[in-house]
């Protein structure tokens, strides 16, 4: 094997799209390739130029233009350029130029063709990164920080889109035969029924299907993400950095296998994250240990590059490659003023959300159910209070005189309404909270007291959470608690408790991490300083052998 083989075999084990292909395969592809390299500022092909193949980076950046010129994303080392080939486009639809000194392996399209028919993995591997990048094109997500890129992006197996929509459509059928069976005797209410039910089936389809098109996963260049959003109730973000993964294995049941889903289990060392019901679960498995090796490739290339420019710093020479986040880090974030709110405006937000997340802090609220118990009595009264008013005005309650009564009932409305909104605002007041650095039970009493409980993340011990009962497994609803030395937070009738856990797990993990790289950045500050130190010291000694010798007087011998 030669050299140039060994190092285009190295190159693609750490590529994504052949994580699905041996080592054998591998090898027999590297023959393949043809090495190609760019002088900065280099065109590598233009747009609508004819589409002969694709190309993997080996060193340096390339820029990828759209056909206005404008900057699409920066391509870097293990990265596939050129992927209109794999989709059998004609032409480029993008420009490609090199940013600094390139070089690249280039696979003309012949072979690519080959792969498709003769290693199914890789024909599959293709598709998930296609449509990965195809559903991340349609779907926002502001909270993913600068420079952070999507590698791949899946939803839960079809099939159970389909089993969500079995309800409504089921709901909707037997309504159309319950008025098909009243038709005869009472045709108008038939039809309004009937118009009502499709509404009402209607709007419960499209919420079902939003929910499941809001659940999905993603593996980005810094992290693993499962975002989980029910419309108007929940709203749910697990994630971990790539660099606490431990092992990625899948788990299939008997119906997963008939159906084509698995579950892809990532063990971290912060908590596990599992890839729930998707499908091609094994390519899944493999694209995640791809770019969990290739992070780590680029993490020892972030500390070098990063020593390098802490000792620049140190002695006097410019800094290269200072970031926007290392300038956000020297001068401050301006955070926006905060928008001032009306009383309803503050009632009603987050109405009934159970789980939200603003600026970092992730906001929790007791389950809606527990909602419900406190405000049924005061709605009962309310109910009652608006019958006796209605029998009042309707002249159907004549025992009781007409102006007392409607001031009775008026105000038995107006206390109850009163009951309704106090009772809200006291369970919309009983937060627990996850910020970047500790956890907080908050509870306030409208018009009373506030109790505040707060503690570090570093102070956690242990987590644990229970669901207790038929109604808590039923709507799946439980404690958290989190112990601190000997004290005990208890998150109570949180909705998904394992998921807070896992919340809090995640947070303790990254909050670990930043310390560390907190720790990391003062040891490189240090190392510059004794480099520094060390080469002042070397020119003092340098110097001083020349400036404390005295001066000899000089003889000069003459011959006699």
């Amino acid at each position: 094997m030669t050299e140039q083989t060994q190092t285009i075999l190295t190159l693609l084990r750490e590529v994504p799209l052949f994580s699905g292909l041996t080592v054998e395969e591998l090898e027999r592809l590297s023959d393949a390739f043809v090495m190609v390299e760019l002088p900065k500022g280099e065109t590598l092909y233009g747009a609508r130029e004819s589409t002969d193949g694709l190309f993997v980076i080996e060193s340096g950046q390339l820029e990828l233009l759209d056909e206005d010129g404008k900057q699409l994303e920066v391509l870097k080392h293990a990265e596939v350029i050129g992927t209109e080939a794999l989709h059998y486009f004609p032409t480029r639809q993008k420009t490609a130029i090199a940013l600094t000194d390139a070089q690249a392996y280039f696979l003309p399209n012949k072979e690519i063709q080959a792969l498709y028919a003769e290693i199914p993995a890789f024909k599959e591997t293709a598709s998930v990164l296609f449509n990965s990048v195809r559903l991340a094109s349609f779907v926002p997500m502001a909270w993913l920080e600068p420079g952070e890129k999507i590698h791949l992006m899946a939803r839960k197996h079809p099939v159970f889109l389909f089993f969500r929509s079995i309800p409504p459509i089921f709901a909707f059928a037997t309504i159309w035969f319950l008025m098909v069976l009243l038709s005869p005797k009472h045709a108008f209410w038939s039809l309004a029924g009937l118009v009502m039910g499709f509404l009402f089936c209607l709007l419960w389809l499209i919420w079902n299907i939003n929910n499941w098109a809001n659940d999905f996963y993603l593996i980005t260049s810094r992290r693993m993400v499962w975002v989980e959003h029910v419309t108007g109730f929940y709203d749910s973000r697990q994630e971990a950095p790539l660099s606490t993964l431990i092992s990625v294995g899948v788990k299939t049941t008997q119906l997963g296998v008939f159906l084509g889903y698995s579950d892809v289990m990532v063990r971290t060392y912060i908590g596990d994250i599992r890839f729930e019901r998707v499908a091609h679960a094994r390519t899944i498995g493999k694209l995640i240990e791809t770019n969990w090796a290739r992070g780590k490739r680029a993490d020892l290339e972030l500390d070098a590059r990063e020593i390098r420019k802490a000792l620049r710093q140190k002695f006097g020479k410019e800094a290269e490659d200072i970031t926007a986040k290392d300038l956000q880090a020297e001068l401050g974030t301006v955070q926006p003023a905060p928008k001032e709110v009306n009383f309803f405006e503050w009632l009603f937000s987050d109405f009934v959300r159970v789980r939200h997340e603003v600026g970092g802090t992730i906001t929790y609220r007791k389950h809606w159910l527990i909602l419900l118990k406190k405000i049924l009595l005061p709605l009962f009264a309310i109910i009652l209070s608006i019958f006796f008013v209605v029998a009042i005005i309707t002249h159907n309650l004549t025992q009781v005189d007409y102006t007392m009564g409607l001031v009775a009932g008026y105000f038995l409305v107006f206390v109850a309404a009163g009951a309704l909104v106090y009772q809200y605002v006291d369970w919309r007041n009983d937060l627990f909270q996850l910020t970047p650095n500790q956890v907080i039970d908050l509870d306030r009493k409208p018009f009373g007291r506030e109790s505040r409980r707060s503690a570090p993340l570093e102070n956690i011990l242990s987590i644990e959470y229970e669901r207790r009962g038929i109604i808590p497994m039923l709507f799946n609803y439980g404690t958290v608690y989190i112990t601190i030395g000997n004290t005990q937070l208890t998150f109570n009738h949180v909705y998904q408790p394992s998921v807070v856990q896992q919340d809090i797990f995640t947070r303790m993990g990254k909050h670990a991490q930043d310390r560390d790289d907190r720790n990391t950045m003062l040891e490189r500050e240090r190392v510059a300083q004794w480099f520094k130190v060390f080469q002042e010291e070397a020119e003092k000694d340098l110097t001083l052998p020349s400036q404390s010798e005295p001066t000899r007087p000089i003889t000069m011998k003459t011959s006699q």
